[in-house]
């Protein structure tokens, strides 16, 4: 019988597969469907500072480009993450500044200004694979799961809204004792919330 981990580099490699097979137009379109969704969730509405990701394009993540200008029209706080040292920290930004690619080929902010984690009130999270329970599958190294770990054991808890294509969806992931749980999945076909 195989670990978890080993079953999830199954999954992981099949639904990415899948994924980078959206055509670009298909990928546009449906990632303009679920930015729509985002903003019907009453605790991303009512986010002060959120955490959001910057997609990557070439593997057909979510795009969140849509998010993301919506978020700096209404004037509220938005921070991306950076990987430093191993770690998952919020990074301040502005739509329009310069970006590095990251070592994972996400794009970062070129210039790296810190902002204390415990003032988000929702993470966008990206996901590989997500399941009908709540947990989602990354890219595998556990980099959001230790974040929103550390961020709950210091009192802080919040929403998480994970971002996925319907394809993206399977009826149960193999799961290791560390997987966070989401708040919320959001798909083109609907919002699915699991507290």
């Amino acid at each position: 019988m195989s670990s978890p981990s080993e079953s999830k580099q199954v999954v992981r490699k099949e639904v990415l597969a899948i994924r980078k097979r959206l055509q670009h137009e298909e990928w546009l379109e449906k990632s303009e469907e679920i930015a729509a969704r985002v903003f019907g969730i009453p605790e991303v509405s009512a986010a002060e500072h959120l955490l959001v990701y910057l997609s990557i394009a070439e593997t057909r993540e979510v795009s969140t480009g849509k998010i993301i200008k919506e978020l700096c029209g209404s004037g509220r706080k938005l921070s991306v993450p950076v990987i430093r040292q191993e770690r998952l920290v919020p990074c301040g930004y502005m739509p329009g500044e310069k970006l590095d690619r990251g070592m994972f080929g996400q794009p970062e902010p070129a210039l790296f200004r810190s902002v204390d984690p415990s003032g988000i009130d929702a993470v966008i999270i990206p996901l590989v694979a997500a399941d009908e329970d709540g947990y989602r599958m990354g890219y595998g190294r556990g980099y959001f799961d230790r974040f929103l770990s550390e961020l709950a054991a210091a009192g802080h808890f919040p929403c998480r809204v994970g971002l996925a294509f319907r394809l993206q969806i399977v009826p149960l992931l193999p799961l290791d004792p560390w997987d966070e749980r989401l708040d919320y999945i959001v798909h083109e076909c609907g919002v699915m919330r699991f507290t």
